[in-house]
């Protein structure tokens, strides 16, 4: 049986093949980088893991916890139970677990009109917690009511600047004037449900067991992804043996939606689909020092509009000296091209305002995300209907990744799950353009 191609080895591309290798069928993945993982990838040096990207999980995750008990891995530590906000120059608590109900300091904070829209927003998240993605539909209803305009023009602006800002800068690395509310309620409708770990000893041993067995050519950088007649026919390679052509009659992209609109010529409205799709790009540094930096049950800080970091934490509860700051936002993307040491010196100064530092670093990693991460796009039902229209004209052809089905690890496997569904259903697919 010939292989199915997949482009890129993170998490959706990692994902693909296990859920082909279920069904006895090979695939090849190429992966340009040297590790597995992508965007959620976890380097280790020495004794230290520093995870870059997505790190945590929800108990309310289908795929993702059916794979870790097929994995045997059990131990988890505990992720930590809310943020503190800086909202009107303060550290104002919000508790994951809970909306509004009684917690008098932070509707305070917000003012009467945006203590109850964000009340009123994260009970109807919450409610429709299980029907709020991009499969079941209600997300549609949402975007229709909502994504004729930003965040930003639909709540107030202590609440923009401080809880739904939260959500944008996490869910998209990206401002609540720049993103819609459709994306914020896909991440709110998480909010709350279930509980929230990480598995110990970093989420590099999920990613080792979902690569076990698999064939993966690291430094295979694909080129283009070719076609002939209507049909998937080989990819364009470029590796240490110079560029090349390999025959191939199903591919699986897994890389982000800009990546793969450079791989491959789809329909004029499948081209529009994906232009419409918008990356923010991030740094991610991981800062290990001699004593705990945090403190005072402060385990996760979010900093205001205008500070280049947007969002800082300690890696695990059990480890208040070991830190990762997330620089994103308007004003992280003025400084993101500076050194690594000038980068880790900006997070400290901007941390330091709010909770000084007396500490000294040991171990530095900085991960920067200059592809970003997905802020997708308004309507975006529609949006990916277009997409997978477009995709269908090429037989041989299928797409996961972040941009499909929320850019979770758990979205990332549904949109793996997906790919290989459509790839193995070649009579739901059509070779003529609509």
């Amino acid at each position: 049986m010939d292989p199915v191609h997949i482009i890129g080895a993170g998490v959706s591309g990692l994902g693909t093949a296990h859920f082909l290798a279920k069904r006895g069928i090979p695939s090849i993945i190429h992966e340009v980088g040297e590790h597995v993982g992508g965007r959620a990838a976890c380097i280790r040096q020495g004794e230290h893991a520093f995870e870059i990207g997505g790190k945590n999980f929800s108990s309310a995750w289908p795929r993702f916890n059916a794979m870790l008990d097929e994995f045997g891995l059990t131990e988890f530590e505990d992720q930590h139970p809310g943020f503190h906000i800086v909202l009107n120059d303060q550290l104002v608590a919000l508790e994951k677990s809970k909306t509004l109900n009684g917690d008098l300091r932070l509707a305070s904070a917000l003012g009467p009109r945006g203590a109850l829209q964000f009340r009123n927003f994260l009970s109807y998240a919450k409610r429709n917690a299980d029907r709020l993605n991009y499969s079941s539909g209600l997300i549609e209803q949402v975007e229709k009511q909502w994504d004729h305009a930003t965040i930003d023009k639909h709540f107030t602006k202590k609440l923009c600047a401080g809880p739904l800002r939260l959500f944008s800068i996490i869910m998209g690395g990206a401002e609540p004037s720049e993103l819609y509310p459709s994306l914020m309620m896909l991440f709110a409708s998480g909010f709350g449900k279930g509980s929230h770990h990480a598995v110990a000893g970093g989420i590099g041993r999920f990613h080792d067991r979902l690569a076990e067995g698999k064939t993966i050519r690291f430094g295979s950088r694909v080129k283009q992804i070719m076609t002939y007649d209507g049909h998937v026919s080989g990819l364009m390679l470029e590796d240490e043996d110079g560029a090349r052509m390999v025959p191939a009659n199903r591919v699986i992209s897994a890389v982000p939606a800009h990546v793969l609109r450079q791989l491959v010529t789809l329909p004029a409205y499948g081209r529009v689909a994906l232009d419409s799709l918008r990356y923010f790009p991030l740094a991610l540094i991981n800062v290990v020092y001699d004593a705990p930096v945090f403190r005072d049950g402060v385990h996760s800080i979010m900093f205001e509009p205008g500070a280049p970091l947007g969002h800082c934490s300690a890696n695990r509860l059990h480890s208040p000296h070991h830190v990762r700051f997330t620089m994103s936002g308007k004003a992280a993307r003025d400084i993101l091209d500076r050194s690594d040491a000038e980068l880790v010196q900006i997070a400290e100064d901007s941390f330091s305002k709010r909770m000084p530092i007396d500490a000294k670093r040991l171990k530095v990693h900085v991960a920067r995300h200059t592809g970003g991460i997905c802020g997708y796009a308004p309507h975006f039902t529609q949006v990916k209907r277009d997409l997978l229209r477009a995709v269908e004209t090429l037989q041989g052809l299928e797409v996961a990744g972040d941009y499909l089905e929320g850019h979770t690890m758990e979205g990332c496997l549904t949109s793996a799950d997906l790919a290989v569904q459509r790839l193995l259903a070649p009579a739901t697919r059509t070779s003529v353009a609509a």
